[in-house]
């Protein structure tokens, strides 16, 4: 009896771990890859979304950048209203000709205490609804496409996950 109630248990953890993939499949359908700004070109292929203020995302930045030859990242920036800088270093980031530049500019804190002087960025706001509707509130949050995994806050296994290390 208790190896048929295991064996129920791990058949039921499968199920919802199936379930919960095929979740996450459904809300990266709704996702605009289009709309994303797009770093690398490696096979493995990430989703995050990023606010430029947050330490965890610069940390997970600094993890990432070395792989872009292994990973393509769709980025997507998350400013918050508590983070006043962090609506002109999005906009700075999004409208920018070189992104990439942009993005290590950013993350590294160069316009830290003096924000780059941008105006508005549209696709800032194309980015915030697509969080939004997601109902993503914290960053990073990151989706490991291919497994589907998602990863809420920095993880150092985040390269594991991407099949990196």
């Amino acid at each position: 009896m208790r190896y048929l109630i295991l064996i129920l248990f791990v058949f039921s953890l499968s199920f919802a771990e199936d379930l919960y993939t095929e979740f996450i499949k459904s809300q990266v359908e709704k996702i605009p890859l289009d709309k994303a700004i797009v770093v690398g070109k490696g096979k493995r292929e990430l989703i995050t979304f990023i606010n430029p203020d947050c330490g965890h995302c610069r940390k997970e930045w600094k993890a990432l950048r070395p792989h872009l030859d292994k990973i393509r990242i769709y980025v997507f920036l998350l400013p918050f209203r508590s983070f006043p800088e962090s609506y002109a270093k999005s906009n700075y980031i999004a409208c920018s000709k070189n992104k990439l530049k942009a993005l290590d500019r950013v993350l590294s804190g160069e316009f830290d205490g003096k924000p780059p002087l941008t105006e508005e960025c549209p696709l800032v706001k194309e980015h915030i609804k697509i969080a939004e509707k997601l109902n993503i509130q914290g960053t990073p949050y990151n989706i490991v496409l291919g497994s589907y995994k998602v990863i809420e806050g920095y993880s150092p296994k985040l390269l594991e996950h991407l099949g990196i290390k």
